[in-house]
């Protein structure tokens, strides 16, 4: 029994998969620089390598139906201690049975345990869709913060490329430190919020946003209380649908300036 040490990427769990069958079983998969190290410790170091990586994510989608490859890449981003286990011992359990109809099988307790991560992820990631707002800046692009429950950043740019085709756009995740950006051509990764996250905070303020922009999320704020019938108001259905703990980055949840939105030319959007 060992414990694996990888750079943290989803690569390197592949990796680490791979090399399960030539090193004793682990007892843990870790980031190495999170890893604190002990003398009792039996450790095996995971170099990451792009080809088997690729090679284990081909294997198990061949067996599966093409339905293995996002699974374990959700469990994985789901962030949960038992991830990293968890994905090795269902690509095992998998390349061993090699039948699609595994993942169905709710009675094994790693199946059943991935079929839950895989819920709250596409519910995390479906508020995502719903939630997300963008405000365009000066520079022409459109920003969006976001502080989802989830890593569920890296599964988000196929919906925004295909709804926002023809806009260049960026989407940070605050809380983990990274973003993706999409130029109107291709989505690059933003992998460090560090030197940015303090300008971007900046080029979001009110005084740094596109002459419009102002103007528009106060119509829409407008339309968001003008929909709303006081009398059939269902607070805690609201709560449960809209949770407040994404309020923060939601136009239409700030405060509503008193004055109307007058100098609009629809013209120019």
């Amino acid at each position: 029994m060992a414990i694996y040490l990888t750079d943290g990427s989803f690569e390197a769990l592949l990796c680490a998969v791979y090399a399960t069958y030539r090193s004793p079983a682990p007892v843990a998969i870790v980031d190495r620089s999170a890893y604190q190290a002990s003398l009792l410790d039996d450790t095996v170091e995971v170099t990451t390598d792009p080809g088997i990586a690729r090679r284990v994510l081909e294997g198990i989608d061949n067996v599966s139906d093409g339905q293995a490859g996002r699974l374990c890449l959700m469990i994985f981003l789901s962030e949960f201690a038992d991830a990293p286990l968890l994905v090795c011992r269902l690509i095992r359990k998998l390349m061993r049975v090699r039948q699609a109809d595994y993942l169905k099988n709710y009675a094994d307790s790693d199946v059943l345990r991935a079929a839950q991560i895989r819920k709250m992820m596409d519910r995390e990631i479906h508020r995502m869709h719903a939630f997300v707002r963008f405000q365009q800046g000066q520079d022409g692009f459109w920003y969006a913060l976001v502080d989802p429950d989830f890593d569920v950043l890296p599964l988000l740019d196929d919906h925004f490329v295909r709804r926002f085709a023809d806009m260049g756009w960026r989407i940070f995740d605050v809380r983990r430190g990274y973003g993706i950006a999409y130029d109107g051509e291709q989505v690059r990764l933003i992998d460090s919020l560090g030197a940015v996250l303090d300008p971007l905070r900046a080029q979001l303020d009110e005084a740094r946003l596109d002459g419009q922009e102002t103007a528009f999320q106060e119509m829409w704020k407008a339309y968001f209380k003008a929909v709303n019938i006081p009398a059939r108001e269902n607070r805690r259905q609201h709560l449960r649908q809209l949770p407040p703990r994404y309020w923060k980055y939601l136009s239409e949840k700030q405060l509503q300036r008193p004055e109307r939105p007058t100098d609009l030319n629809l013209r120019d959007r």
